[in-house]
């Protein structure tokens, strides 16, 4: 049987968001830093060091940078499919 890991960007904001983590996420080529305030599975909030904050839409974000150690590993069973 083959695993497959499942990380993406909006479970990379979630974790970061539960862990009061400072986050850069990648919007029209500009990197926009901060704590995840929340996110809808839409949108994020991020509160900004200057206690700002900065909405940007998921489907916009390219990339997300977390500051923190890379989280353990999950592995999730892939069925095989029957031709």
């Amino acid at each position: 049987m083959e695993t497959s890991t499942i990380y993406s960007m909006g479970t990379a904001l979630d974790r970061a968001r539960e862990n009061g983590l400072v986050v850069e996420v990648l919007v029209g080529g500009a990197w926009l830093s901060g704590r995840v305030a929340a996110s809808d599975g839409h949108g994020v909030v991020l509160e900004t060091s200057d206690h700002e904050h900065v909405v940007a839409r998921l489907e916009s974000v390219v990339a997300v940078r977390v500051h923190a150690d890379l989280p353990p590993r999950v592995t999730i069973p892939v069925q095989s499919q029957a031709r």
